[in-house]
């Protein structure tokens, strides 16, 4: 059962990734958790600088403009990519010259947002494997034991209610295209 449970965390981690997916990027990603002690909580994943990467050496920034604002923004696609998060609000904001996403969720349980910690023991620490994710870890509130090993694991001690990670998602955006100046527009209209 715990198996199963562990592969639709990493399932629900791989939706989040597809939000961004195609010619939709993002720089990198901040993603924070808070748990209750029931085991329930809320997060919120931050899209910084959200960009259209060239398809073909062609630039489709209007219609992954389009597909940001009409699937994710005003649609249901990030939702229908993880069933396991209740979204409670998703915006898009300016900060730093850059276009950045936000969406707010809570969680019926930390192990349907990929965390593991032993059954039955409180005093375990909580770890997080982020090989599920194609992204750099940048830093976290935890301790990053992953590196330079194949097995990019996060573990935060006993009791922690407050999860941090932020990862590296584009190493190279000077092929990208913002998408600022176009959510301006739509904004103002």
């Amino acid at each position: 059962m715990k198996t199963i449970k562990i592969l639709a965390s990493i399932t629900m981690l791989i939706a989040v990734i597809v939000m961004m997916c195609g010619c939709l990027a993002s720089e990198y990603k901040e993603y924070r958790y808070w748990l209750n002690e029931d085991g329930t909580g809320h997060g919120t994943i931050k899209f910084i600088n959200i960009v259209s990467q060239e398809e073909d050496e062609k630039d489709v920034t209007a219609t992954d403009f389009s597909g940001l604002i009409d699937d994710y923004l005003n649609g249901s696609s990030f939702e229908d990519e993880n069933p396991h998060l209740t979204v409670t609000s998703k915006e898009l904001k300016e900060e730093n010259g850059m276009l950045m996403g936000y969406v707010t969720f809570t969680f019926d349980h930390f192990d349907s947002i990929g965390f593991y910690r032993f059954e039955d023991c409180d005093c375990a620490p909580v770890m997080y494997y982020m090989g599920s994710l194609s992204e750099t870890f940048v830093e976290s509130n935890g301790t990053y034991l992953g590196e330079g090993t194949d097995f990019p694991l996060l573990i935060w001690d006993h009791g922690a209610t407050e999860f941090y990670l932020k990862t590296l998602v584009l190493e190279d955006v000077s092929d990208c295209h913002s998408l600022l100046s176009l959510w301006k527009t739509w904004k103002e209209n």
